[in-house]
């Protein structure tokens, strides 16, 4: 089911980016979903962070870049790496001149994640495993913003979107981040690099751009309460649901915005794919 468009429209787009799309919607690899002006004109005022400057991030940006996001911002558990910076920087301006691009030269941490990402319409998190997994999921459920997530493991990804708070009426039921890996404190646990399939990389980050996307624009069916897992050496994909959230457990306290408080905290079982890839880092 579509949502209600999360962004509302700028005003007309300048002849500089209306020019642009015609030339984009030409070149093979950059081609746009079908969005009418109205859409455009939505993604043109949007405001994206995007985690990561590197692996699924990477082709994550050159998508929102190519269908003309207004605002991209980067930024990182830790500090950023100023040579992928540059490269996310030179990439966005080369693609969508008129994007404002915001780097976030700070550590994410309790007091600053609420800050930086109050800032922004959603997240975009393909920088996979961090020192603190849940600290991007928790505050984006508190702020009620959607986290478009994703990961990858050797020839394996996994994608979903979280939202605590999604439109009512809209059919979807909220869901975070620790409704798929489940309530445990210390969060998935990087083992040994296994390595990832390069060309996953470049898939599935283009997903987590559709994603975000079709947030922003009202468009599609978004992945909100399903994980996509793409089997690259299979060549297969699936889309499994959520667990529902059961109960919280006494004595608990519900966070703080949920739209599910009333409910409590999820307590889910990780699926088992969700183990296997929770359990690796990209290179």
């Amino acid at each position: 089911m579509a949502l209600p468009p999360l962004v509302e429209p700028t005003g007309p787009l300048s002849p500089t980016e209306t020019a642009r799309l015609s030339q984009v919607r030409s070149l093979p690899q950059l081609r746009l979903p079908p969005i009418d002006d109205l859409g455009h004109r939505r993604l043109a005022a949007a405001r994206v962070l995007v985690l990561g400057t590197t692996g699924l991030s990477a082709p994550a940006v050159r998508s929102l870049a190519a269908a003309g996001v207004g605002t991209i911002g980067l930024a990182d558990v830790g500090p950023l790496d100023v040579d992928a910076l540059v490269l996310a920087t030179t990439t966005i301006l080369t693609l969508s001149p008129d994007t404002a691009v915001t780097a976030h030269d700070e550590d994410l941490t309790a007091e600053s994640a609420p800050r930086i990402l109050g800032g922004y319409d959603l997240v975009l998190d393909g920088s996979d495993l961090t020192p603190q997994p849940f600290l991007v999921g928790d505050t984006c459920a508190t702020l009620g913003l959607p986290l478009v997530w994703g990961s990858v493991a050797r020839g394996n990804a996994e994608l979903s979107v979280f939202w605590s708070s999604p439109p009512r009426r809209s059919g979807q039921r909220s869901t975070r981040l620790r409704d798929f890996f489940g309530t445990d404190a210390a969060g998935p646990v990087a083992a040994a690099d296994p390595g990832v399939l390069g060309a996953l990389r470049g898939q599935a980050g283009a997903f987590l751009a559709a994603e975000a996307i079709r947030l922003i624009t009202g468009t599609g069916e978004p992945l909100i309460g399903r994980v996509l897992t793409i089997d690259a050496e299979s060549g297969r994909f699936d889309a499994a649901q959520l667990p529902a959230a059961q109960p919280v457990t006494a004595g608990a306290v519900p966070e703080p915005g949920d739209a599910d408080s009333a409910r409590g905290a999820a307590s889910v079982t990780t699926p088992a794919s969700a183990t296997a890839t929770a359990t690796a880092t990209e290179e």
